[in-house]
C-alpha cells in the first residue's frame, strides 16, 4: 500500500514538473577527478502520445587523463512517467578495455523484458537505476523510512531495499545543501559485484542529486554537481 500511495503522488508529481534541465557533474576516482558527466531529462511524447520523460547520461574522460582513466559512456533511458517504469535503455559504454552496446525494450503488460537477444520475465514493477535517481527526487522522505524496489540493470533483475539517512550540511562547487542519503542492500544479503550499485546524496529542498556514487565495471565513479541549466 505504502509503495502503491508513492507511486501514484510521484506520478502526479513528475507530470507537474516539466524535468527539462541539464546537470554537470565533476566525476573521480579514489579523489582524483578523471572525468566529466551530464545528467539531462526532458519530458517528451512518444509515438503513442504517452508522457515519457528521457534521461541521458554521459561520462567522458578529461583529455589529460583519457589514457589512463579511459570513459566514454553515454545511456539513453525512456521512462514511463505514471510508473517509473523504464521502457527503453540503450547503452554504449567504453570503461577501458570494456565495452558494450545494448538496447533493452520493456513489455510492461507482460511483464518482459527483451535484452539483446534474450527475454527475461520478471514479477511486480521494476525501476533503471537512472530512473531510480528521478523517482527518488519526487520523494519526502521520513527518517528510518526504507523502499523495497527491483532494479533491472542488462538482462538482470535484482531486489533491493533502499534505505534513506538522516540529513546532513554537503558543501559542493555548485552550494552548501542539506541532503539525504538514499542507499542500497541486496535483500538476499549478497555484497555488491563488479557493478550495479547506485548510492545518492538529494538536496532537501530543491530535490537535486548532488552527490551520486555509482559502482561501476573497475571501481566507484563519485560524482559531484557543479552547474545546473
Amino acid at each position: 500500500m505504502r509503495i502503491l500511495f508513492l507511486l501514484i503522488f510521484s506520478a502526479i508529481f513528475a507530470n507537474n514538473r516539466s524535468w527539462d534541465e541539464k546537470l554537470l557533474y565533476s566525476a573521480s576516482f579514489g579523489g582524483v577527478d578523471v572525468a566529466t558527466a551530464t545528467l539531462k531529462s526532458k519530458k517528451i511524447k512518444n509515438i503513442d502520445d504517452q508522457d515519457i520523460l528521457r534521461i541521458e547520461f554521459k561520462a567522458k574522460s578529461k583529455p589529460s587523463l583519457k589514457y589512463i582513466f579511459p570513459i566514454n559512456d553515454k545511456i539513453i533511458v525512456d521512462v514511463d512517467l505514471n510508473t517509473w517504469q523504464p521502457l527503453k535503455v540503450e547503452k554504449k559504454i567504453r570503461e577501458g578495455s570494456y565495452k558494450q552496446n545494448s538496447l533493452s525494450t520493456y513489455n510492461h503488460k507482460n511483464n518482459m523484458f527483451f535484452y539483446k537477444n534474450d527475454s527475461i520475465s520478471y514479477d511486480g514493477k521494476v525501476f533503471n537505476p537512472y530512473s531510480l535517481i528521478y523517482y527518488f527526487r519526487t520523494l519526502d522522505f521520513s527518517s528510518n523510512a526504507n523502499y523495497k524496489i527491483q532494479v533491472v540493470d542488462n538482462k538482470k533483475v535484482t531486489p533491493l531495499k533502499f534505505f534513506t539517512d538522516k540529513k546532513v550540511k554537503l558543501k559542493t562547487a555548485y552550494g552548501t545543501f542539506y541532503a539525504n542519503k538514499v542507499w542500497p542492500k541486496k535483500i538476499n544479503g549478497e555484497p555488491f559485484k563488479n557493478a550495479g550499485k547506485i548510492t545518492m546524496w538529494i538536496s532537501d529542498k530543491d530535490k537535486l542529486p548532488i552527490i551520486i556514487n555509482l559502482k561501476m565495471k573497475f571501481g566507484s565513479l563519485n560524482l559531484e554537481l557543479e552547474e545546473v541549466n
